[in-house]
């Protein structure tokens, strides 16, 4: 079967606050990784660290630091992406997103628990995304229990996606949309899925490659919700050639989490 020397994951959270400091998060965080053969991870902060999912402007730019910070201090292992609430003003998320992506070191944009994804409020955003060839990462889930309000599910996804076919989406959470997600974005080449979320179940992953492609399924954990080691299992125990895996374990991530003016 063989296991890559390179591995990058494409969901993971630090879950820092103004009480609870980022570097003794990011060091267990590196320190596990490091147990794991991890290489490299997507960076997503906790979307409840300010105890809602609607932060103000004082905290979003607080996380932009942060995050920035935690890049600067360890170069090449991480890929911070900005949790962007889009009740806020416009202006205010653009000229955030223009100075800590386009700009600075932050990589692209994350959207959790705010509005569905087909709501108008994320039109400038998205178009701002689209314009400037920048990731998204998107939040979505299937639920019949513990539903958020506003929580998106793979449809709301599929919406999002056909009105901006040129925006780079990785949706959250293969194990939480199943079948019905894989197939709500099957027709959308512009997005991806991630394999995390809940505990492994046998046979999604591989009908994801199956249905979608290796081309479009990035291997991420969900870390510190999941451990690594059966996160990293669901893509070990399915069969599939090397080239495959090494796309599902790094190569896929590696084209999805890049600016557009790092083609």
């Amino acid at each position: 079967m063989g296991v890559s020397s390179l591995i990058i994951d494409s969901h993971l959270h630090v879950f820092f606050s103004k009480k609870q400091p980022w570097r003794p998060l990011v060091e267990e965080t590196l320190h596990h990784m490091d147990m794991a053969g991890i290489t490299q991870t997507c960076l997503l902060p906790d979307p409840q660290w300010t105890g809602t999912f609607y932060p103000s402007k004082d905290e979003m730019m607080f996380q932009a630091e942060t995050l920035s910070e935690i890049a600067s201090a360890f170069p090449g292992r991480f890929l911070p992406m900005l949790f962007i609430c889009p009740l806020l003003p416009h202006d205010f998320t653009l000229d955030l997103m223009e100075r800590y992506m386009m700009k600075g070191p932050l990589v692209g944009a994350k959207f959790h628990v705010s509005l569905y994804a087909d709501d108008d409020k994320y039109e400038p955003i998205y178009s701002f995304l689209e314009r400037h060839d920048l990731p998204l990462l998107f939040h979505a889930w299937y639920k019949t229990v513990e539903h958020y309000a506003y929580e998106s599910n793979p449809s709301h996804i599929a919406v999002a996606a056909r009105k901006h076919p040129n925006l780079r989406i990785l949706m959250a959470h293969l194990t939480g949309s199943k079948l019905r997600g894989i197939m709500d974005i099957k027709k959308y080449p512009n997005v991806s899925i991630d394999t995390s979320g809940s505990q492994p179940e046998e046979g999604y992953v591989q009908r994801a490659l199956e249905e979608l492609g290796p081309d479009r399924v990035l291997y991420g954990s969900d870390y510190p919700i999941r451990a690594f080691s059966t996160q990293r299992a669901r893509i070990e125990s399915v069969e599939m050639s090397k080239e495959a895996r090494e796309k599902v374990l790094y190569g896929n991530a590696q084209r999805f989490f890049r600016k557009g003016t790092e083609q």
